[in-house]
């Protein structure tokens, strides 16, 4: 009757039923109508899919040996009431580390969630996500593994103790990574190589922490390299990019940075001599979105506004954080405002100064925004609204680590010193 319910109701395979025999024999002695039925309804209800489902059981089967009414009803109710975990996440967790049903809440998930709220200082409103982008975390042993992770993230990567709990609640998977061969080859390449200042690290992870998360030899290095080899970063400003802007090493050089560089130089019109000092000015530069940021304000920017395209390449190479300001919310607003007073305004005038500035300078003062925006039919100016390849495209690149493992400090990173660049070479005959 049993091996009847996994092969026709639960649609297993033969060879999943059989490791998960060997795996759990106790699975054969189990009633069908008190244990297995009423487990694998409750495990379809929570929202776990059936086209995971036999994964699940098949790497954790001790599930279905879990009582409903001592177990797995006050996990789920624990996470989802306590935690916040909204009701239909659940079955995403369960499906991506089914052991936390397992898991005691008195002795195992409660110590773990104070821990990270009360001694790390996670957000108590990002707890959740936290949980449910990485749930493995509960399989980690607190004093084992996450301890001495944390202290090693503030005391020896530098990140300041009062950023470590949005840095942890941000990017959860680097308590799984292995302290000196992972994250310390990461920080030692950030130091030595890329002379960034070690009390600077701590602020640069805090900001962006899947830094720690990247190859170093297979990401980080060719990063690197194409910024100074073909966009002509100054190798001695490498490292105040990265500072300036490490999410910029998250990038694919194919499908986000080497497309950007090649719309500035192709449709900006940019010279390729003064591409490397524009983005080691403003290297959040490379992080805009050709589609919907970078050519709909060029276009607008030429087209309506009617400003010269000399103009917009002068004005680049001294002030490229200018593309980086919203379309809807700051360029188009500034220009009808100006248009509609007959007044026309260079561009850096234009866009350059603050809210309060400039509208009290040609709006009548702020108290006139919310009418004037109102009547143009547009938000009102801001900063807002601008879309980077991480918001989008890049995120959720890093991936984590396969599972959960303790990883005691000792070992060393890899030694030895690399070369962070290469010799800018000279301009291809086909590269425009």
């Amino acid at each position: 009757e049993v091996v009847e319910f996994f092969l026709e109701e639960v649609q297993l395979s033969k060879s999943t039923l059989g490791k998960m025999v060997v795996s759990f024999p106790q699975l054969l002695n189990m009633d069908t109508e008190v244990q297995l039925r009423p487990t694998f309804r409750w495990l379809l209800n929570i929202g776990v899919p059936r086209s995971k489902l036999e994964r699940v059981l098949r790497q954790h089967p001790k599930t279905l040996g879990y009582s409903l009414s001592n177990n797995l009803q006050p996990t789920a109710a624990y996470l989802e009431n306590e935690v916040g975990v909204p009701s239909e996440r659940l079955g995403r967790i369960v499906s991506s580390f089914p052991q936390i049903l397992g898991l005691s809440v008195n002795h195992n998930l409660k110590p773990m969630v104070s821990y990270f709220l009360e001694d790390v200082g996670v957000p108590p409103d990002r707890l959740d996500k936290m949980f449910y982008t990485f749930p493995q975390i509960f399989g980690l042993s607190l004093e084992n593994n996450i301890r001495p992770h944390v202290d090693y993230l503030i005391h020896k990567v530098g990140i300041p103790q009062d950023k470590i709990g949005k840095a942890v609640a941000s990017f959860p998977h680097l308590l799984a990574y292995n302290l000196e061969n992972k994250v310390g080859n990461t920080v030692e390449y950030l130091t030595k190589d890329l002379k960034i200042p070690k009390d600077n690290v701590g602020k640069l992870v805090a900001t962006h922490p899947q830094i720690l998360g990247y190859s170093v030899e297979e990401k980080l290095l060719p990063t690197v390299r194409f910024l100074v080899d073909e966009v002509g970063v100054p190798e001695t400003r490498i490292g105040e990019v990265v500072e300036r802007c490490p999410k910029i090493l998250g990038c694919s050089i194919d499908k986000n940075l080497r497309p950007t560089i090649r719309f500035l130089l192709e449709e900006v019109g940019i010279l390729d001599k003064n591409v490397g000092t524009m983005v080691a000015k403003y290297p959040s530069l490379l992080g805009l979105s050709i589609d919907n940021n970078l050519r709909p304000k060029l276009n607008y920017l030429l087209e309506e506004v009617n400003v010269e395209q000399n103009e917009i390449q002068e004005l680049l190479v001294t002030c490229p954080q200018l593309l980086a300001y919203s379309l809807e919310r700051r360029i188009k607003p500034r220009h009808r405002l100006l248009h509609g007073k007959g007044l026309k305004l260079g561009l850096h005038s234009m866009l350059a100064p603050t809210d309060i500035i400039f509208y009290q300078r040609y709006g009548e003062g702020l108290s006139r925004v919310p009418a004037l925006t109102s009547t143009i039919g547009v938000e009102r100016p801001s900063h807002a609204g601008v879309q980077y390849y991480w918001n989008s495209d890049a995120k959720g690149r890093v991936k984590g680590p396969r599972k959960p493992q303790a990883t005691e400090p000792g070992s060393s990173p890899n030694a030895g010193s690399r070369k962070i660049y290469r010799r800018r070479r000279k301009p291809s005959a086909e590269k425009s």
